[in-house]
C-alpha cells in the first residue's frame, strides 16, 4: 500500500518562463504641422484659404484677422511660421503690416497674396519685408507652392517679377531711370493707382477704408510729389501712368 501510495503522488509541475514578447514598435511621431496665419478684409476669403490650408499635409490654419491692428495682437499671441496677408486692409495697408512685423518679429516670413497687379506692388511687397507675391488670379495650387516656398526660407514671385528684379539689381543704373511715382508712400501709391482707374475720391475712400478728407489729403501730397498743380493734370497722370506697360518706370516721362 505504502508503494503504492508513493506512486500516485502527484509530481510537482516545473512552470517554465515563456520568452518575453517583443515591445511593440512605437509610432514613428510626425514632424508639428506649421501654422499659416491669414490677414484678409473678407470673411469668405479668410474661410475658403483656412479650409485649403487645412487639408493641405503638414500645414494648419492657426487664426485670422480682418485688419492689420487686429492681426499684430493676434499674431503676437498665436506665433504662427507663416502669414499670409493681402495688400488692401481697413485703415492700414498690408505693406503696413508687413513693415510692422519685420521691426517686430524679424524671422516670422509674410507672403502676400492679393487681387492687385504684381507689376504695381510685388516689389513695394519685397522692399517692405514681404517672403513673396501672388495674385489671387494664379489660383489655390499656386498659393500652396508658394506656401511651401516661403516656408523653405526662399522667395516666391512670378517668372516676370523674378526676371524685372533680377534687371533691376543687376543692370546699369542709369541717373533718370528712377520714376517720380516711387517718391509715394505706400498709401498714396494705392490712391494714386485708383485714380489712374477713374476711381472718384468717394470711390478711393470706400475702397481704403478711408475718410473722404484723408484721401483728399493724400491727392494734395501726391500733387506735390510729383510737382503737379491741379487736380486735372493729377488725373491725367495717374491714367497716363496706370496704361503704360511698365508703369515704375515711365511715369515721370
Amino acid at each position: 500500500m505504502l508503494g503504492s501510495e508513493t506512486a500516485m503522488k502527484p509530481k510537482p509541475v516545473r512552470q517554465t518562463r515563456s520568452a518575453p514578447k517583443p515591445a511593440a514598435p512605437s509610432p514613428r511621431s510626425e514632424p508639428p504641422k506649421k501654422r499659416v496665419f491669414l490677414v484678409d478684409d473678407h470673411p469668405m476669403m479668410r474661410e475658403g484659404m483656412s479650409r485649403l490650408i487645412d487639408s493641405e499635409p503638414g500645414f494648419t490654419c492657426c487664426g485670422g484677422a480682418k485688419s492689420a491692428e487686429e492681426a499684430i495682437g493676434e499674431i503676437t499671441r498665436l506665433r504662427p511660421d507663416l502669414v499670409i496677408t493681402d495688400i488692401t486692409l481697413p485703415q492700414r495697408s498690408g505693406l503696413d503690416l508687413i513693415k510692422d512685423l519685420a521691426a517686430m518679429q524679424p524671422g516670422l516670413p509674410v507672403f502676400v497674396y492679393s487681387m492687385h497687379d504684381e507689376a504695381f506692388y510685388a516689389e513695394r511687397a519685397l522692399r517692405a519685408g514681404a517672403r513673396g507675391y501672388l495674385m489671387k488670379e494664379a489660383g489655390s495650387e499656386r498659393m500652396l507652392e508658394a506656401i511651401r516656398v516661403v516656408l523653405a526660407g526662399e522667395i516666391s514671385v512670378s517668372p516676370k517679377i523674378a526676371a524685372k528684379l533680377l534687371t533691376l539689381f543687376s543692370g546699369p543704373k542709369s541717373r533718370g531711370s528712377h520714376s517720380p511715382v516711387e517718391k509715394l508712400s505706400d498709401r498714396e501709391f494705392d490712391v494714386f493707382q485708383l485714380i489712374g482707374q477713374g476711381k472718384s475720391t468717394k470711390e478711393i475712400a470706400q475702397l481704403l477704408h478711408l475718410s473722404h478728407k484723408t484721401v483728399a489729403v493724400h491727392r494734395g501730397h501726391i500733387k506735390e510729389k510729383l510737382g503737379l498743380t491741379s487736380a486735372s493734370e493729377l488725373v491725367h497722370q495717374a491714367i497716363r501712368w496706370a496704361a503704360t506697360p511698365s508703369p515704375q518706370g515711365a511715369a515721370g516721362g
